[in-house]
């Protein structure tokens, strides 16, 4: 079983282009943030012991392109109690703190969970976006779909995650041989969200 630490150190040495950025390299001020943040973040679920994974499409870039934690805004940071006492860091300050809806709804339904608390990743765990502009979000492409397949494989590695939730087709593309039942539910996003909220309730009460 691979370590939380050395899961995040391999995940930092990966080389990005100028459409794509890994959020977790470097020596910059944000990588280290981004990088406590989500080592935080999965000491924490490992000793909540997670059965499901909620699995979404790739970081977005008001959410955890800032936090380093998969649909995951800084405004959730801040705000929700699941973070309270965690020694989180932020890249902006906490007057300008960024939202994202996708996060926003995600987020308000796991806030109900009283003793279920899915694990949280994207299929493709760097950010892609359009050429030199960070500000953007784009479709992962096929090359990065399975390239981020082999990642989720790693870290289930650390979890002892019974079933998957797939949050989009992207998602849900790449789980036909990962070896866990799996169930799609519509992403919230772009008009989804009642739809995301019944299927999200019917798996946690499953």
């Amino acid at each position: 079983m691979k370590s939380i630490e050395n899961f995040i150190s391999r995940l930092s040495l990966v080389p990005k282009g100028s459409n794509t950025t890994n959020l977790y390299f470097g020596d910059s001020r944000e990588g280290q943030i981004r990088r406590n943040n989500l080592r935080i973040y999965l000491r924490k679920m490992k000793t909540l012991r997670p059965k499901l994974l909620i699995l979404g499409e790739a970081p977005g870039y008001k959410g955890c392109r800032l936090s380093g934690i998969a649909f995951t805004s800084e405004r959730i940071l801040f705000e929700n109690v699941f973070f309270n006492d965690d020694p989180i860091q932020f890249i902006n300050d906490k007057e300008n703190l960024e939202s994202e809806m996708s996060a926003t709804m995600v987020w308000n339904e796991l806030s109900k969970c009283s003793d279920i608390m899915p694990l949280l990743w994207n299929i493709f765990p760097f950010h892609p976006h359009l050429e030199n502009d960070t500000s953007t979000n784009r479709t992962p492409t096929k090359t990065e779909l399975a390239e981020g397949k082999a990642v989720l494989e790693d870290l289930l590695e650390i979890y002892d995650i019974e079933k998957i939730i797939a949050l989009g087709r992207k998602a849900e593309s790449q789980l036909d041989k990962i070896g866990l039942p799996f169930t799609y539910i519509r992403h919230p996003a772009n008009g989804g969200k009642n739809e995301f909220v019944k299927g999200l309730n019917q798996v946690l009460k499953y």
